[in-house]
């Protein structure tokens, strides 16, 4: 494992660096939680109004496109961001990004063992090194989002829920929520699950997702009423609630509604690996505030669609990985006003939730041919 991934970081850190020749973003959506790290380094609420954390480590206010007052991410990300935050800001990114691309590489790495060892190692990590030019990627290390985070969180939660390991996939579960909350549909694989490993998975999930909460001073329902500002933002998403122009409730209500639908399945049978990638890929179609770089978390469902599809010879699930990848190759939104951003910016929500389509539709084909999948 230890290979792959080291040749899949060499790559990937190549493959990006071509692709991200010119930083457009200058990791904007890091800045957030670097500031909150400095003031929690100091002893001070990560959540402080921004303006003023901003000024605490010399930057100027907040520009016109963060409608938001705090920061928004939950306090996973504050701390994830703690070890960089000593330093200034261009040395911050930089190490961020190399880090996120170490995560992406074990990530890669984890996912050879979900899809049962499908080609040698050192092929394995030479085709995971590709993922560097995919605009998730590349982008999401430009605006500074933790992608390769996503993807690792991604991958372990798959891993340990297969099994199933009810306490790490409880704490790793409830640590990733505390990164981004998209992740929390993947706790229906557990519906089937005897109710001791239930009560087991419950308290490693309350565990995980409390205590980065108790490490920054604060509390869950304390941190969404300041992030529920956040909700300006879901227009510019490419979910459905987003395209719709719903809002964050009716948003949240699908969310639900696609939970429901996976748990009915789940209840009915349906094997754990199915169930995970069809959850992976409702949440990047529900969630509210599903990002284009949160396509990375993606990446293991991609993986287990395309080997399954090959297997069983099944060449409408490989063409939509095919049609997935590609359309999401396409760069997505930069910091830019006026012009053509404005034209195509609708657009450009329309592909990622077309992409997105495709993809579940490929997965719905491979689970039906893979009715013997571990569950």
């Amino acid at each position: 494992m230890l290979l792959r991934a080291t040749i899949t970081f060499a790559i990937l850190w190549v493959t990006s660096s071509w692709a991200l020749r010119e930083s457009r973003a200058y990791g904007d959506d890091l800045v957030q939680d670097y500031v909150s790290a400095r003031a929690l380094l100091d002893g001070l609420s990560p959540y402080r109004p921004l303006d003023e954390l901003r000024e605490r480590v010399g930057m100027p206010p907040r520009p016109e496109h963060v409608m938001v007052r705090a920061n928004p991410h939950p306090p996973g990300a504050v701390l994830l961001t703690m070890p960089f935050a000593s330093t200034d800001f261009g040395t911050a990114l930089d190490r961020v990004r190399l880090a996120q691309l170490a995560a992406l590489a074990a990530a890669w790495a984890l996912a050879y063992t979900l899809v049962a060892r499908p080609m040698p190692g050192w092929a394995w990590g030479l085709l995971g090194g590709a993922f560097g030019v995919w605009a998730p990627v590349w982008q999401g290390l430009d605006w500074g989002q933790p992608v390769g985070a996503l993807a690792l969180a991604a991958a372990a939660v798959w891993a340990l829920g297969r099994i199933p390991r009810p306490l790490a996939f409880g704490l790793v579960l409830g640590l990733a929520c505390t990164v981004r909350p998209f992740f929390a549909i993947n706790c229906v694989v557990a519906i089937k699950w005897t109710p001791r490993q239930l009560l087991t998975a419950l308290a490693g999930a309350l565990i995980g997702g409390l205590a980065p909460f108790a490490a920054v001073g604060t509390t869950p329902w304390g941190w969404y009423r300041l992030a529920s500002e956040a909700g300006a933002y879901v227009e510019g998403c490419g979910s459905l609630p987003g395209v719709l122009g719903l809002g964050t409730g009716a948003g949240v209500l699908m969310y639900a509604a696609a939970f429901g639908v996976l748990a009915y399945f789940r209840w009915r049978g349906l094997p754990a690996d199915a169930t995970l990638a069809l959850a992976a890929v409702a949440a990047m179609l529900t969630y509210p505030l599903a990002w284009f770089q949160y396509d990375v978390s993606l990446i293991p469902v991609v993986a287990w669609v395309a080997v399954a599809a090959h297997r069983t010879d099944n060449r409408l699930a490989l063409l939509a990985v095919a049609v997935f990848i590609a359309a999401r190759a396409v760069p997505d939104i930069i910091p830019d006003t006026g012009g053509w951003v404005d034209v195509v910016g609708r657009a450009k929500g329309w592909m990622q939730v077309a992409a997105r389509a495709v993809l579940l539709a490929g997965t719905v084909a491979a689970v039906r041919r893979c009715a013997n999948a571990p569950s």
